[in-house]
């Protein structure tokens, strides 16, 4: 699969299934900016701030849709939402059955202008949240402003752009989690 960013903001998606799946991947789109419907007949405890709508399956469902998730407990059902979703070229994850599916959601974590996911292609999603997890994003949030900051002019000062790579060397990288102060003070001195 090609490894993509998807801009779902205000985009109409459709989930179909009353599960804690179902439930996980709406809360995932919402985090996006998704315009999420939930269908099922039923939902379990967590959906009560999410748009739903009580009711079985009905291929219209789809109409406009941008993206569908298939995430009922009943593979035929997911297969069926799969098919209809195809004809219209929609795109479709089912929750079941990743070979079918135009997608799948990797493991991953945001914060601020950083995104980190990580993906086995659905082989084993506990290692791809471990490895997700292992990576500090904390460290690389704060640091990312001050790369921002300095980049432009370190690009106009320098036609040479291997600068921004030692301005992320294994040593800038170290002299930034140890002191971000004297990480700045080093960039400076390169400009």
């Amino acid at each position: 699969m090609l490894p993509i960013m998807l801009n779902v903001e205000n985009k109409k998606c459709i989930v179909i299934g009353g599960g804690s799946v179902a439930l996980r991947k709406a809360k995932k789109l919402i985090s996006f900016g998704g315009d999420v419907t939930v269908i099922s007949k039923t939902f379990c405890k967590g959906f009560e701030n999410i748009k739903t709508k009580i009711k079985s399956y009905e291929k219209d469902d789809l109409n406009s849709a941008f993206l569908v998730i298939a995430a009922t407990n009943n593979h035929d059902i997911n297969l069926q939402i799969s098919k209809d979703a195809k004809e219209k070229n929609i795109l479709v994850s089912l929750a079941d059955d990743r070979d079918v599916s135009d997608f799948i959601f990797p493991s991953s974590q945001s914060k601020g202008d950083i995104t980190v996911s990580v993906s086995t292609n659905g082989k084993y999603p506990l290692l791809s949240k471990k490895i997700c997890n292992e990576i500090d994003i904390d460290f690389y949030s704060t640091l990312l402003p001050l790369l921002e900051k300095y980049r432009q002019e370190l690009i106009k000062k320098s036609k040479d752009t291997l600068i921004l790579h030692q301005l992320i060397s294994e040593e800038m990288i170290l002299l930034a989690k140890n002191n971000i102060t004297k990480f700045e003070q080093k960039i400076k001195e390169m400009l």
